[in-house]
């Protein structure tokens, strides 16, 4: 049986709060959070080829310290996380890794994160996501608003 939650990050705020409520979430339920980095080198550096090991170093560095981030967060509340850098499309890598994971039981995933234009409800990767689920992912998907955005969300359990 599925034990872990998995949990998409990229920096912003949204997805800091969603890992939060996801970290409460499984020590409440004893379930293994996993945080997510995906990391689109072809995004930032497909026009500039002479730069792309450049790019994709600084995307790794940052990569990393969000992950730390999560971790420290997790850590403060007493629970262990797993985490992981992917590369290539966001919200592709995400539902990938749900659908071959079958220990995955849960996505927590942040309503808008660092492309967010405006005051969208909901970000381009989370839409694709649930869009997915709505389709042919193995589990479902919770997605969190943001504190920054709606003070009122009541995220704590």
């Amino acid at each position: 049986m599925g034990n872990k939650i998995l949990i998409p990050v990229d920096g912003s705020q949204a997805a800091l709060d969603a890992a939060r409520f996801a970290v409460r979430l499984a020590a409440v339920l004893d379930l293994e959070p996993v945080a997510l980095r995906v990391v689109d080198v072809d995004r930032y550096a497909s026009e500039f080829e002479a730069v792309r090991d450049t790019v994709a170093a600084e995307l790794e560095r940052g990569a990393k310290k969000i992950l730390a981030e999560v971790e420290t967060m997790a850590a403060a509340t007493g629970v262990s996380i797993e985490t992981l850098v992917r590369h290539g499309d966001s919200s592709r890598e995400i539902i990938r890794f749900a659908r071959d994971t079958p220990a995955v039981v849960l996505i927590v995933i942040g309503a808008s994160g660092r492309r967010r234009l405006g005051r969208q409800m909901i970000g381009s990767t989370a839409d694709r996501v649930v869009r997915q689920a709505a389709r042919d992912l193995p589990c479902p998907v919770v997605v969190v608003p943001s504190r920054a955005d709606q003070p009122e969300a009541r995220l704590d359990l």
